[in-house]
């Protein structure tokens, strides 16, 4: 880790890279959206499978984008109280926030995926793709979701913890986790 940021170039490669497949993805849906807006009024032939793509790419974007691009620190907080709280107890309620997320994760985990896995009878009306590809992004969110706390709570534990503080800050410089 010969990185400023003490992070393997690996890791920071493969966040490049995840950041310009949700740039590529979103442009996409930009694309799709224009065209469609453009078959439908300038020329009199709306096209159905525009509509549902630039839904279900906006989804996948979305969750993509959340999972594997956002730092934790760039999604909505509410953190007032948090940020008003003694370093040790700022600790303390991120990782128990962190753990108790992790779990309820891991219990809602079995079942989600088992709904996903049914969905494979059902499909979609426009562009008939079955709804378990569809809505496998999910629990794949959730799952990369999870890992990424469970990872933040075992620094808190037994890392760094006024680093792993320190990124969750809206002023901290560097990539969060």
């Amino acid at each position: 880790m010969t990185q400023s940021s003490g992070r393997a170039p690996t890791r920071d490669a493969l966040r490049r890279l995840a950041g310009r497949v949700a740039a590529a993805s979103f442009g996409v849906v930009f694309a799709l959206f224009v065209l469609g807006v453009a078959m439908r009024y300038l020329f009199g032939r709306p096209l159905s499978w525009l509509d549902e793509a630039v839904t279900l790419i906006s989804v996948w974007s979305t969750f993509w984008t959340a999972a594997f691009v956002l730092a934790f620190r760039e999604h909505i907080a509410f953190d007032v109280a948090f940020g008003a709280l003694p370093a040790a107890l700022q600790r303390l309620s991120l990782l128990l926030g962190c753990l108790m997320f992790v779990g309820l994760i891991g219990a809602a985990m079995p079942g989600l995926v088992d709904y996903t896995l049914f969905l494979w009878r059902e499909r979609t009306d426009a562009m008939q793709l079955r709804l378990d590809y569809v809505y496998a992004v999910f629990p794949a969110f959730l799952a990369v979701i999870g890992a990424r706390l469970l990872a933040v709570a075992t620094r808190l534990a037994f890392g760094d913890w006024r680093a792993e503080l320190a990124r969750w800050s809206s002023g901290a410089e560097g990539s969060a986790p």
